[in-house]
């Protein structure tokens, strides 16, 4: 049996092919639904944090013929099973829910996500030596306006909306906090060549 989620670089993907098979669906109703949504979505407001991607591709049924199928990213399978009916859905709905709830009661969950806290404190820190860099050489924005433009812009390049970090998985959160280590060290030595 095929696994519901599989790795694609380091993002967890699945297809529409495996949807169906796992939810117990015709492929093509499927495909109509994942078309129904980017149509939808693609006219809506976008939500930050929130970035459903599904990416068209094909595959070779058994008898070698080329067929349609999406690749799904994580908030675009979250879409689409929670506009899919039926009991299969309605279980995976709530495994889901459970899953993320044990996930964060676990050990490691609570060890990555006080690491990211103390990485976003020595964070703002440095952002801050930044900023009196910058007043000091004829920044007029207020600290407040030049922290909270910098914070949308890690949010940003994470692809996570303000105050979402309590729901990302321990994976995201390791992400959180290299993309955190990275900005720190990059401040640091700006700061470092610039005095």
């Amino acid at each position: 049996m095929t696994e519901l989620v599989f790795l694609k670089g380091k993002q967890p993907v699945t297809t529409s092919l495996i949807v169906a098979e796992k939810f117990e669906k015709l492929h093509k109703d499927v495909l109509e639904k994942i078309r129904f949504l980017s149509a939808e979505i693609s006219a809506d407001v976008p939500i930050e944090g929130f970035s459903p991607k599904f990416i068209a591709s094909t595959y070779k049924d058994v008898e070698g013929r080329v067929q349609p199928l999406y690749l799904l990213n994580r908030d675009a399978f979250t879409e689409l099973v929670g506009n899919l009916n039926g009991r299969n859905a309605r279980v995976w709905k709530r495994k889901y829910h459970e899953k993320i709830l044990a996930e964060r009661q676990s050990a490691e969950w609570q060890e990555i996500r006080s690491e990211t806290k103390r990485g976003y404190k020595t964070l703002s820190a440095a952002v801050h030596e930044l900023y009196e860099f910058a007043v000091a050489h004829g920044c007029k924005a207020s600290e407040k306006v030049f922290y909270i433009n910098f914070a949308k812009l890690l949010n940003k390049t994470l692809g996570i909306g303000a105050g979402t970090r309590d729901e990302l998985a321990a994976w995201q959160l390791y992400e959180v906090e290299k993309l955190q280590f990275i900005a720190r060290t990059v401040i640091a030595g700006l700061l470092a060549q610039a005095t």
